[in-house]
């Protein structure tokens, strides 16, 4: 009776284990639209982040509700800033980065298109202190929740790229929760 591995079963059980891993292992394939998503997915959390942790009530500023975070989106660029125009959120990988003017398709080659939740195809979604997302140009409001500001219907944001499957993000209304990813 033999109490050792012999060399032949050793190699026979290593080539098993190479051929298992590599059938196993996910697809590791890189996708543009997946990686924009993920990307946009971030972006929009971290603007409610920023919603929710910075205070921007003043007792002595009329019109302060003005100054809430928002993701500004023009075509396929967006921006993540204060609604008063000239505070960009800062990059937390690279703080000497604002997150203004991100262009995904000059990035991933991808298009944004809006359903009707979000406003249209220029969307601005703003989020108050709770982090419940609202519609529309907020330099128009006069007071701080204008009727048919806050988000009624699911945001839909669809991400296209020609050749890759679409991915469609959703951002719930209430709650501002982002999914798709």
């Amino acid at each position: 009776m033999k109490k050792a591995f012999t060399m032949l079963e050793l190699v026979f059980v290593l080539v098993v284990i190479g051929i298992l891993a590599a059938v196993m292992l996910p697809d590791m394939k890189s996708s543009k639209v997946a990686e924009s998503a993920v990307q946009l997915q971030s972006h929009i959390r971290y603007a409610q982040h920023l919603a929710m942790v910075d205070d921007k009530f003043d007792a002595g500023n009329n019109v302060w509700f003005k100054d809430r975070w928002q993701i500004d989106f023009t075509g396929n660029t967006y921006s993540i800033g204060s609604d008063d125009g000239a505070t960009f959120a800062v990059d937390s990988l690279n703080r000497d980065q604002n997150l203004s003017a991100i262009n995904l398709n000059d990035d991933y080659g991808v298009t944004l298109n809006f359903g009707a939740g979000c406003g249209g195809a220029n969307a601005e979604i703003s989020f108050d202190h709770m982090g419940r997302p609202m519609i529309g140009d907020t330099n128009a409001w006069t007071q701080s929740y204008t009727a048919g500001s806050l988000m009624v219907a699911d945001c839909l944001i669809t991400i296209s790229m020609t050749g890759e499957t679409s991915v469609v993000l959703t951002i719930r209304p209430e709650t501002g929760y982002v999914s798709g990813i």
